[in-house]
């Protein structure tokens, strides 16, 4: 598993869970999240629900199988997400093999993707700080990262 090269995860608290987007439909992502790994360069969108509402989102076979290995993981305090891969310079977004959790109990995050054109997936664990809030600022909720140094990213 490759695990050596640096990422800085984002979380950000929904500021809209609980509203609804249609009838009937509500947002139910509890933190919204965006991981950048630098060599080679990927940005990878994560939504993390509960348990019980990230199984019932699963749409491919891929999905059912790491559900399927996942299932001893459904602790009340966890929540999950899919990880779908960003492109900036299109703003395209594409689901990819692989998924993450926050453990809110210990702050421990975990993420495993199987990046494009790649033969092994890429895997880390992580500690989830919580980030100081500044005015007029969008800062973050929790950062979680391998680092030392974000001011080059």
């Amino acid at each position: 598993m490759k695990s050596q090269r640096e990422i800085a995860v984002r979380l950000y608290a929904n500021p809209k869970l609980g509203t609804t987007y249609a009838k009937g439909m509500y947002h139910s992502a509890v933190f919204n999240a965006a991981a950048d790994v630098k060599h080679p360069y990927a940005k990878y969108l994560l939504d993390y629900h509960t348990y019980e509402r990230w199984e019932h989102s699963a749409k491919t076979d891929e999905q059912m199988q790491v559900l399927r290995e996942t299932h001893g993981m459904t602790a009340t305090d966890a929540l999950f997400s899919w990880v779908v891969q960003y492109d900036p310079s299109t703003k395209a977004k594409q689901p990819v093999f692989g998924f993450s959790y926050l453990n809110l109990a210990d702050n421990s995050l975990g993420l495993l993707v199987m990046p494009e054109g790649e033969d092994e997936p890429a895997q880390w664990i992580l500690t989830a700080k919580p980030c100081k809030e500044r005015m007029g600022c969008k800062s973050p909720t929790l950062l979680a990262t391998n680092a030392d140094d974000l001011g080059s990213w």
